[in-house]
């Protein structure tokens, strides 16, 4: 089934469990967030699987997946996960030998988890305009404060995309062996952003 509006807060919650399960902290925190990192964008991409089981037409790219590199010659694209379905065409090459090619984007989703800096959350973000996606989705950490802000902030860009726009807040790294937040999702609807589920 595909993810849609009904469902992609419960494909984020559950990709966040999978991937802060049983997180304990190390000594090298650097490497630890960078790893916890790739796990949650792992099992984003994992999330989006589950639900596109059609292993034919719909192909989920991130940069961990192995699974495209034959017919594309890459595990990614521009994003940090993208669903898409896909066609084929003749090779020039050799008549017998069909070329797949991506006839349709239905999600592109990208996270940065930067704190600090917003501008890293805004080149990132923006990334989603360049996009032909029927759905983004973009996720940062959850913050303590300016969260609404972000938001907002966000919200300039939101405008610009085409199709549904989606934006979730998920426990920051550093955060997961200890004070953990649910995530929150939010759509970008009429020129605001609506909390999606039970908040």
């Amino acid at each position: 089934m595909p993810v849609h509006r009904g469902n992609v807060l419960w494909v984020i919650d559950e990709a966040w469990k999978r991937a802060s399960e049983g997180a304990k902290d190390g000594a090298d925190k650097r490497k630890q967030n960078a790893d916890r990192s790739t796990k949650w964008v792992d099992e984003l991409a994992y999330g989006f699987l589950r639900e596109y089981t059609d292993g034919t037409r719909h192909r989920v790219f991130w940069k961990g997946g192995k699974d495209n590199k034959k017919h594309f010659r890459r595990n990614e694209f521009l994003f940090d996960v993208m669903v898409c379905s896909v066609s084929k065409t003749e090779s020039l090459q050799r008549q017998s030998n069909r070329l797949e090619f991506i006839d349709q984007c239905h999600w592109q989703a990208e996270s940065e988890f930067n704190r600090r800096d917003s501008r890293e959350v805004i080149v990132d973000m923006s990334k989603l305009v360049l996009g032909s996606a029927e759905n983004k989705l973009f996720i940062a950490a959850h913050r303590e404060r300016h969260q609404q802000k972000l938001l907002r902030m966000c919200g300039a860009i939101a405008s610009r995309c085409d199709g549904n726009v989606y934006f979730a807040f998920v426990s920051h790294p550093d955060d997961w062996a200890k004070r953990s937040k649910q995530p929150l999702v939010y759509e970008w609807l009429a020129g605001d952003w609506v909390l999606l589920g039970d908040a």
